[in-house]
């Protein structure tokens, strides 16, 4: 808990950096038009979030033991959420899942079983929307040609794709992921990147078996992995349209529900390579980015900050309260 503490307060100081960045030019024109907003709109936004996480728990609830309640899934929804939010490349997060539903009566197996398979889930409905923005953008030319941001998204989608592959690989073969592991371990101890060779093979080959385990509960329950990446797709439906009712709610109208969706999914995609917690810098220069074809100015700088608010720091702040409250009903 040290280390994550110690990782708010620096991901802390980087967003009130960005934020300063953001608000520098037009800052008294940005929270006067904040301040001015409906609402009502930005409200939807906030129900889109839960609504997010609420498709997420039923994922969850897929595989889940009927004794198992929503409730509870919900509740490590959440600070998955949270702990994905404050860590690097999201690491945090489905350890510490694994870790509360152990502690609500849920077997370390089945609770590995459920959080592996939600992963998976999520990854692969995150490739999803990420190949139906870019099959929508080379037909309809939302975007005009950026060699930038097209390479960016290029290496966000490969980078997205390949943990797929492998993830692919450790779920069918047990051998092949410990052949990949020990070498993966010896390359990274010769660049001198890790000091205990066999603890870290070890503890990656935990990982790996346990990860295969669950694999093999997938296997026979094809349905149930349909239903649990068609949940996620549809999920992120929910997340990526929020910056259409920001818009809204501040008077915008120049942008469209597809638009939004595709324009999101690119930022998403350059957010995956980016090694600080949420993302946070890779995300806002993406999003000024691709919305700047649509918004500029002070309106700009307003859907981002707010859309940055409920999609990341508010996972942040209820994941918090949810962490405090069940500490405190123990």
């Amino acid at each position: 808990m040290n280390k994550y503490k110690k990782n708010i307060i620096f991901l802390v100081i980087i967003a009130l950096f960005v934020s300063f960045l953001i608000l520098k030019d037009n800052f008294n024109n940005i929270i006067d038009l904040i301040s001015k907003m409906n609402i009502w709109w930005f409200l939807v936004a906030i129900v889109f979030i839960f609504i997010y996480w609420l498709i997420q728990t039923l994922s969850l609830k897929v595989l889940a033991d009927k004794k198992v309640s929503f409730f509870s899934l919900f509740k490590s929804t959440i600070i998955c959420n949270f702990f994905s939010a404050i860590t690097p490349f999201a690491t945090g997060g489905q350890p510490f899942q694994i870790y509360f539903l152990k502690k609500k009566k849920i077997s370390l197996g089945e609770a590995t079983n459920l959080v592996v398979s939600q992963s998976l889930f999520y990854q692969i409905g995150l490739v999803l929307i990420g190949t139906v923005a870019i099959i929508i953008n080379y037909f309809f030319h939302i975007f005009p040609s950026n060699d930038l941001l097209k390479k960016l998204v290029i290496i966000g989608y490969l980078i997205n794709v390949f943990v797929i592959i492998l993830l692919i690989i450790v779920s069918t073969g047990k051998k092949t992921s410990s052949f990949l592991a020990d070498k993966i371990v010896k390359f990274l101890c010769k660049i001198k990147i890790i000091k205990n060779k066999e603890k870290t093979y070890e503890k990656i080959n935990n990982t790996l078996t346990k990860f295969y385990e669950s694999s093999k509960v997938l296997k026979g329950n094809k349905k149930d992995v349909i239903k649990g990446i068609f949940y996620n797709f549809i999920a992120f439906i929910f997340l990526y349209i929020t910056p259409y009712f920001i818009a809204l709610s501040l008077g915008v109208h120049d942008l469209s529900i597809i638009n939004t969706i595709v324009a999101v999914s690119y930022v998403m995609l350059i957010g995956a390579f980016v090694p600080i917690p949420g993302g946070t810098g890779g995300i806002e220069f993406a999003f000024l980015n691709f919305f700047g074809y649509f918004v500029i100015g002070t309106s700009l700088a307003a859907i981002l900050l707010l859309w940055r608010f409920i999609s990341y720091y508010l996972a942040i702040i209820i994941g918090s309260i949810v962490l405090i409250i069940d500490k405190e009903g123990e």
